[in-house]
């Protein structure tokens, strides 16, 4: 429940690390990497809105499909989707992107950020 801290005695400012794992939910980093990755594949896939899929230009790689990443100069270029998107999409393993259906690649993306720690987080987002 979310009365989480009620219930089991927690205090405000105690860490729910464990608690987040136990309920099954992401990090609050790791769950904007899993939505804006959940929107780049939705938009590899044709399932997202015409104005989020056209902010991608696509490169290919042998069998695997890339995202290229425009180049940006201010940091605030950085923090946007355009920029993101393909960073975080192409960081990700093959058997997560080339997932067959939505639902599919939202379970295997979570359980992936699940088993990552801290560092491979900052790698996902160089």
């Amino acid at each position: 429940s979310i009365k989480l801290s009620v219930h089991q005695k927690k205090y405000k400012y105690d860490h729910l690390g464990e608690d987040l794992k136990e309920l099954h939910w992401l990090q609050i980093k790791k769950r904007v990497i899993f939505k804006i990755a959940l929107l780049a594949y939705k938009s590899v896939n044709g399932l997202a809105p015409k104005y989020l899929q056209n902010m991608f230009q696509y490169s290919h790689h042998g069998h695997s499909l890339k995202l290229i990443v425009p180049q940006y100069n201010s940091s605030f270029g950085r923090r946007s989707f355009s920029y993101a998107g393909p960073k975080i999409f192409n960081n990700l393993p093959t058997n997560i992107t080339s997932s067959d259906t939505v639902d599919l690649f939202k379970s295997n993306l979570k359980t992936h950020l699940f088993t990552m720690s801290d560092s491979d987080l900052e790698n996902i987002l160089s």
